[in-house]
């Protein structure tokens, strides 16, 4: 179990509500559709998760494998250095008995990690496989391999070969399709067997675009840092702070546009609308974005309005307070609109 945990926590559990929290969406927009087994739930969730921490240790393996210098003896600027995501390999040999020091391990440990993950996420996905063929046909089941193959081809190409997404700057754009549409649709196919709907595409974009600022936004603080580091993302692709500050503004907005455009064909209530309450805090993200990455004054204070921010006096005393004030705001947003989402659905339907 210490094993286990120790893994857990190297594949950044912190992240999960990024996967997790889209899943439980879909999963309450699947309540009410023809077809859904309600019991597939569980496993549907696990194998999120599970194949999502995989995914985690598969691009620090890519990471590890195609540059394996420790980041923060590069630059000191930049948070992500500081925070660095492959501390835990050993960068020496092995010693005689196989062992490594402690609290660290091998590359070849690592690779059985991933293999444990995406193999329990594998299984969770036969279950639903199996129990879809059972109940509504192979045609129904095949939905769920499509969205799995999709996942796993778009995952390892994160930051594996051939092509290496996240190291040409599209990692963000990755993240957001996979833990937006790939997500959402996969859940749909295995919850309902109907491999596909507009409706559930739709939200997913929307989600999609959330999940996506979450780490853009980092991006963007850190653009100078990830430079020094040679490090390449979709703000130092824009090049331009116009540039990035629209993207920042086209992922903050797209997610009620898909919204409105559901309720005028009629697809979802108006009470969907009360996720216009996180509307504020999305306009203030691309605000406060704005000001820091001119240089302008800006107020980094949390509102209560922006949702919990943990441990606020202890952000600042780290020097970390200006870096996750703006992910903090992005990941309750996300947050919000998700639960918004998934009350309202519950009580319409």
């Amino acid at each position: 179990m210490s094993k286990l945990g120790f893994w857990i926590q190297n594949a950044r559990s912190i992240s999960l509500p990024q996967s997790a929290l889209p899943c439980l969406t879909a999963i309450v927009l699947c309540i009410g559709q023809e077809g859904f087994v309600w019991w597939l739930a569980l496993p549907v969730l696990l194998g999120i998760c599970a194949a999502h921490l995989g995914m985690n240790l598969a691009d620090d393996y890519f990471d590890f494998k195609h540059d394996s210098r420790i980041r923060a003896d590069i630059s000191s600027n930049s948070v992500r250095a500081r925070m660095e995501k492959c501390h835990y390999l050993d960068r020496s040999a092995e010693s005689k008995n196989g062992e490594v020091e402690s609290g660290k391990a091998t590359l070849h440990q690592l690779g059985w990690a991933i293999f444990g993950f995406l193999g329990f996420a594998a299984l969770m996905g036969c279950i639903a496989f199996v129990a879809q063929w059972l109940l509504h046909g192979w045609q129904a089941a095949m939905g769920i391999v499509i969205y799995a193959l999709l996942g796993l081809f778009v995952g390892i190409n994160y930051s594996g070969k051939p092509l290496e997404l996240g190291y040409h700057g599209l990692g963000e754009l990755v993240i957001g399709l996979m833990f937006g549409p790939l997500n959402m649709l996969g859940v749909q196919a295995a919850l309902t067997g109907a491999p596909f709907s507009w409706q559930m595409l739709c939200m997913s974009i929307g989600i999609g675009c959330m999940v996506t600022n979450i780490v853009y936004v980092h991006s963007v603080m850190e653009v100078n840092a990830d430079a020094e580091l040679g490090k390449m993302t979709f703000a130092r692709l824009l090049k331009s702070k116009p540039a990035m500050i629209v993207f920042i503004g086209i992922f903050a907005i797209i997610p009620f546009i898909m919204l409105g455009l559901g309720i005028v064909l009629g697809w979802w209530s108006p009470w969907y609308l009360l996720t216009l309450v996180t509307l504020p805090m999305s306009i203030f993200l691309i605000h406060s974005t704005r000001l820091f990455a001119y240089g302008l004054p800006r107020n980094d204070t949390p509102r209560w309005w922006m949702g919990p921010m943990g441990d606020w006096d202890g952000y600042k005393k780290a020097g970390m307070d200006w870096f996750l004030f703006r992910w903090l705001l992005a990941r309750n947003i996300c947050t919000f609109f998700c639960l918004i989402l998934m009350i309202v659905h519950i009580f319409v339907h």
